[in-house]
């Protein structure tokens, strides 16, 4: 593992930490406010989370070609054998 993992699990940790003892310490002090404040944040993302879920359901996803040059790509059910041709060329009647 390199350092810069370790110091980011660190700072992951320590921040989770800093975050739910500041929490539990303001709930202890003024659990009204702390509820209040919690109870807008989850309106306010679940209202959000609402909207971006319906924003795109009507339409089908469609990728787009990205840009840039485009190469020419035969396949080989374009190119046609038409048994009358190679007939032909070998002396064969048709």
């Amino acid at each position: 593992m390199s350092v810069k993992a370790k110091l980011a699990k660190k700072a992951v940790r320590t921040t989770a930490k800093h975050t739910a003892r500041g929490t539990a310490s303001k709930f202890t002090h003024k659990p009204f406010r702390t509820l209040t404040l919690l109870a807008i944040g989850a309106g306010i993302g679940g209202v959000v989370g609402w909207l971006i879920g319906r924003s795109g359901g009507d339409e089908p996803f469609e990728p787009v070609a990205p840009a840039g040059p485009t190469s020419v790509v035969t396949s080989p059910t374009s190119q046609t054998n038409n048994s009358t041709e190679h007939a032909s060329e070998t002396g064969a009647a048709s």
